[in-house]
Formats: structure tokens, sequence, C-alpha cells
């Protein structure tokens, strides 16, 4: 969601210490973190709930400056509703610095994360994504191919040593419209997955999914899906 509002975000709105982070890293050097993020984002031990827990939450508890430490300097982020994708701390510092200002008065809401279950483990060191050869299949048409298929192939070179997989449920107070449909005054909520890959502790890639229909079906875009096949009477008769 920080995407739809970083946009209204400028300098003005950062304090000094964010500017200087964002200014260190427009430069292409690397602004110093406190070490509070160092051990569950770069630290040597395994991955588990507790960690993906530390991670959803901390945009909105930690801020922007510790998020960018729990990422390697190679990396991806991307969140496919959103059709977003992120390759640079620099990109990663201006998506995420909107929740160092969230909140019950801001535009951007209030978001709670919640982690219900999580799935990782170690992988062979230097593992990377098994990926297709070839072109477009036939009878696709060949532009729409490649601009699907070359997200997905972004990160793929970059080796992991460990995985995980987390499933979560999103509560969203919200303040403003989202995606253009009136919300302001609504709560939502969703589930989403998130999919990440680990090299020494850091994030290499890491993929977000969410329901966005659970989203316009509770702001009443789009009807709630029909269930009517359960029950259909026309199959089984003959049987």
């Amino acid at each position: 969601m920080h995407i739809l509002y970083a946009h209204q975000v400028h300098d003005e709105h950062l304090l000094l210490r964010q500017r200087e982070v964002l200014g260190a890293l427009r430069a292409g050097t690397h602004p110093s973190i406190d070490a509070g993020a160092a051990v569950p984002a770069g630290g040597r031990c395994s991955k588990n709930l507790a960690s993906a827990q530390d991670w959803v939450t901390a945009f909105f508890e930690k801020g922007a400056e510790e998020v960018l430490s729990y990422y390697a300097d190679d990396f991806l982020w991307e969140d496919i509703e959103f059709m977003q994708t992120i390759t640079t701390k620099e990109e990663l510092y201006k998506a995420f610095v909107v929740f160092n200002n969230s909140g019950p008065t801001s535009p951007f809401g209030v978001h709670k994360f919640e982690v219900i279950s999580y799935d990782g483990g170690p992988a062979a060191p230097r593992s990377k994504a098994q990926i297709r050869k070839g072109g477009p299949l036939p009878g696709w048409d060949a532009g729409e191919f490649d601009r699907l298929a070359n997200n997905i192939l972004i990160g793929n070179d970059f080796e992991y040593d460990e995985w995980g997989y987390m499933q979560w449920v999103w509560q969203a107070g919200h303040n403003a419209d989202f995606f253009g449909i009136p919300a302001k005054g609504k709560t939502t909520y969703t589930r989403g997955t998130t999919t990440q890959f680990y090299r020494d502790g850091k994030i290499v890639r890491c993929r977000t999914h969410w329901n966005f229909r659970e989203f316009a079906m509770q702001l009443g875009v789009i009807p709630y899906p029909d269930e009517a096949w359960r029950n259909n009477p026309s199959l089984g008769d003959k049987a």
C-alpha cells in the first residue's frame, strides 16, 4: 500500500536523518545503519516465524532506515498486485519511508500485519533458480509473454543459501482512496504471501502476493464470489 502514497512524500516531510540517508543512497554510498537490526536482518541464525514477523512489522515499527539492512546489496523486491519492482536501495527507501509517517491522522492510514505460518529452511550453497529456456510459446502474443516473463527472471541469477515462505493477514484502516477506490473511514481485511530467498542472512529475492479481490469486494467494487457450483443440482444426477 505504501506505493500508492509514496509520491506524496517529499523532502519537507523527511527528518534530517532521513534526508541524509536518501542523499547517501543517491550518491551510491551505503549509509550507516544502527546495529539494532543486525541480528534479525543479517545474522546467520536460520529464519523462522519470529524473523518473518519481525520483517513484516519492521516497516512500521523500525522505519525505512532499518529496513534497508534486511536486504543484500543486490536484491529484488516485487509486489505483484501493485505491479512494482525494486532493485536499488534508493528506490526501496523511497517506497518504504512513507511508513515512517503512517498513523491514525496520516493519509497513509493504519496497517497491521500478522504472520500466521512460515515454511523455510536451508538450501545448497550458491543455489540459483532453474530457468526455462526458449522464447514465447506458440499462440502467445510475444510482447505480452516477454513482458510477464522478463519480470519473473529479474534476480534469478542471485545466489541464495536459505529460503522462506510466509502467509500473513492484513488489516488496513484507510484515511484516503485506495487504488482510486473511495475507502476513507473504512477498514479492510485480506491475506497474502511473501516468498524470500536469503544469502548470508540477507534478502536477495522478495516477492509478495495478496488478495486484491477481497479488498475490492469489501469496498463495494465487485461482488462476492458465487458459490452456487458447490450445490449444482445438474451434476451427479445421472451417476
